[in-house]
């Protein structure tokens, strides 16, 4: 029997076929919501019209009939800007000189002293059309022709080397498709004579141990650091021709928030800041046996518009590097702590060491318009979760990384002073030099006497941590503490029935099993559960729990709106406000013995973060947590477990030629004016790949120009 949907007319074998299509289809979804606003409206107008009435602006008061005044608050974020925090004029306001006026009554400030070009220049692809050019070759050169870039294309995506010889040596392979390569390793070199990016190098740092051998010796510990120079990615980024209608180069305030032009002001005039955009987080990459990890860290740059940062498979987030991460058994285990605080402060400093006469001097880069700047890469933003943001702050985790709070004074809605970097690093010299300050155990610090941050130019370590949605409020304070509340008020047989029972609706997720049995959560499940966790508490906890419930998923649902104005900022404060005005029902009830909470606490610095780096979906840690997929698991899959980091960086090495291959190619059929109908085909590149490599060859020490400078 056959399903119909009645707004398209297209068939499903399923009921449930047709709900997904109905949540999935704009059309389809908004004529079901105006299906069941006239439904209402005809059941009970007049108590929607007095409801209505006397709520203010929530993104969970949110009516359908208002969706279209809600949409006019929190529009979607031009794809040509980096959107972060705008601010609405009221009506009759005068808007000052100088300040544009954008659609929808937005205005902002444009900063013209800065993102002066200084000449014309050519961009990477262009210089190489040219080589290609000059050598009389054509854009298919090392392969003789589309389809044999095509298939080379598809082996270095799908199939390991192994395989990839099997499938070259086929007799069917070998006779009618009589490819210029014959076996992996002739089709290898093809792939390397591939211009790629940024080149790998390795640094061996030897660790010297607490601890002695039988002789009395001092044990010792050989890692490596596997890098690229931050500086030639960021060329590469900014120097993108694909991402030119993506790129902004100078700042404008309320589209790219107060740090931007804050920093404008520190640079010479004309100069160009490119904002830096850091990001670490240790991966597991065994399963089910080992104990492997890779410690990448991704960087990106804030002239990217946050839309194509998002997307991973247009590669505007890159590696630069994987940080030791070893287990320092040479140390005894209470000193092993403080030795990988300061093993990964050391090799940060390495890797961004080209940053530091970078952020002073500039650097002249040929950006995505072809017109040369002098570019200032400023470390911005770090994403990183709260073990890791305390591990870059020298501060134990029970202190708050970004502020002096007191460690038991954490739960409490307190205004306490920021963490400045200059007092730190006197604090932490006084302690090298045998001094014992007061501040240093006030504050909670480590004995880290040379932190990565400290010769970084115009930069606040403690001020860049941005809100992390995934690890502080979608697992944390909602999945790891709400939902516990009210599991322990109301019991997990009755939450349970309370999901079962939940009616279907196109959009909302029904937990058909309830949701105790259920041990690993994602962020997306997290999310489901929000939408309808208010409604199900309604009748099964005190008021006053509600009122908490409330608080906090409105807190979170402010803290992810893309468009923020000042309306919606003043709805966060408010939100934590009432939180901590109802929380004491949770004591009460026996429920918490106090509310000293790091993650609870971290909130409370939303406001200030999103000011001046804008809205949060622009720094959330669930991009690297998804970047870990391509560069790190699969990539240690398509090793042979044995001395893989060279071999990693090897095959991403290779990804890397293939998919600017294929960037290159993109960028050509956009130039041209009559594209031949056999070249339409999208050429955009994944790196999914689940592959085995045979073993390891020599990473080249330098890269592999796409044309040499004259």
């Amino acid at each position: 029997m056959s399903h119909c949907c009645t707004f398209c007319g297209k068939e499903f074998p399923t009921r449930g076929g047709i709900k997904r299509h109905i949540a999935n289809r704009p059309k389809c979804r908004r004529a079901w919501e105006l299906t069941i606003e006239e439904k209402d409206l005809e059941d009970n107008a007049p108590s929607m019209e007095n409801h209505d009435a006397g709520n203010s602006f929530s993104p969970l008061r949110r009516s359908r009939s208002n969706s279209f005044q809600a949409d006019e608050l929190n529009p979607p974020a031009p794809k040509s800007r980096c959107v972060t925090v705008e601010d609405v004029a009221d009506e009759g306001e005068v808007v000052d000189e100088g300040e544009v006026v954008g659609g929808g009554g937005r205005y902002f400030k444009q900063c013209s002293d800065g993102g002066w070009a200084l000449r014309e220049g050519e961009t990477e692809f262009e210089r190489y059309r040219k080589y290609k050019e000059g050598m009389g070759e054509d854009e298919w050169a090392p392969f003789c022709d589309e389809e044999e870039w095509g298939l080379g294309e598809w082996l270095v995506k799908s199939l390991g080397q192994t395989r990839t010889d099997e499938f070259l040596k086929l007799p069917i392979t070998r006779n009618r498709m009589q490819a210029s390569f014959h076996n992996n390793r002739s089709f290898l070199k093809k792939i390397d004579e591939l211009p790629h990016g940024a080149a790998w190098s390795c640094k061996k740092i030897s660790v010297q141990g607490n601890r002695t051998d039988e002789k009395g010796e001092p044990l010792h510990e050989d890692v490596e650091l596997w890098m690229r120079n931050p500086i030639e990615c960021i060329k590469d980024l900014i120097g993108n021709p694909l991402f030119k209608d993506q790129m902004v180069y100078t700042p404008a305030r309320a589209w790219t928030a107060d740090w931007w032009c804050d920093m404008q002001k520190k640079v010479p005039e004309g100069a160009t800041i490119a904002p830096i955009i850091l990001a670490t987080d240790k991966t597991s990459l065994s399963q089910f046996r080992g104990d492997k990890t890779a410690y990448p860290v991704y960087l990106s740059i804030g002239n990217i518009a946050k839309e194509k940062q998002r997307q991973t498979s247009a590669r505007a987030t890159v590696l630069i590097g994987y940080l030791p991460s070893g287990k320092l058994d040479c140390f005894t285990p209470d000193e092993r702590s403080l030795a990988n605080y300061r093993l990964f402060h050391h090799c940060m400093s390495l890797l961004l060491q080209p940053l530091v006469a970078a952020g002073e001097d500039g650097v002249e880069m040929v950006c995505a318009d072809s017109l040369i700047r002098r570019v200032y890469p400023i470390l911005a933003a770090y994403v990183a979760d709260f073990p890791e943001q305390c591990l870059v702050a020298c501060c134990k985790e029970n202190r708050c990384p970004k502020c002096v709070v007191a460690a038991d004074e954490r739960g409490d809605p307190l205004d306490a002073p920021m963490r400045d970097p200059a007092v730190i690093k006197r604090i932490l010299d006084k302690r090298k030099t045998g001094h014992h300050p007061a501040e240093f155990e006030e504050f909670g610090l480590r004995t880290v006497y040379a932190p990565f941050w400290a010769n970084l130019p115009h930069s606040n370590i403690f001020l860049v941590f941005t809100p992390d949605l995934l690890h502080q409020l979608h697992k944390g304070i909602f999945k790891d503490h709400l939902v516990k509340w009210c599991l322990d008020i109301v019991g997990e047989e009755e939450m349970d029935a309370r999901f079962k029972v939940m009616p279907d609706y196109a959009g909302l997720r029904h937990f058909k099993k309830g949701i105790s049995m259920v041990k690993q959560w994602t962020g997306t499940e997290h999310k489901e559960m929000q939408r309808v966790f208010v409604g199900l508490l309604a009748g099964a906890v005190p008021s006053q729990v509600l009122v908490v419930a409330r608080a906090i998923l409105d807190f979170s649902y402010y803290a992810q709106l893309r468009v923020h104005s000042t309306e919606s900022l003043n709805g966060l404060e408010n939100s934590l406000a009432i939180f901590h005005a109802n929380k004491d029902v949770l004591q009460q009830l026996d429920i918490r013995e106090h509310f000293n909470i790091p993650k609870l606490h971290q909130l409370s610095h939303y406001v200030k973060s999103i000011l001046l780096f804008g809205a949060t979906d622009g720094f959330n840690s669930e991009l690297p947590e998804r970047l870990h997929i391509d560069f790190a698991k699969e990539v240690y899959r398509a090793s042979n477990k044995r001395d893989y980091e060279e071999q990693m960086a090897l095959w991403l090495q290779r990804q890397e030629a293939v998919f600017l291959r294929g960037s290159y190619l993109n960028w050509l059929l956009e130039q041209s004016q009559s594209a031949p109908t056999n070249f339409t085909r999208d050429r955009g590149y994944d790196s999914d790949s689940d592959s085995e490599m045979e073993g390891p060859d020599a990473v080249p020490v330098n890269t592999l120009p796409i044309l040499p400078e004259q």
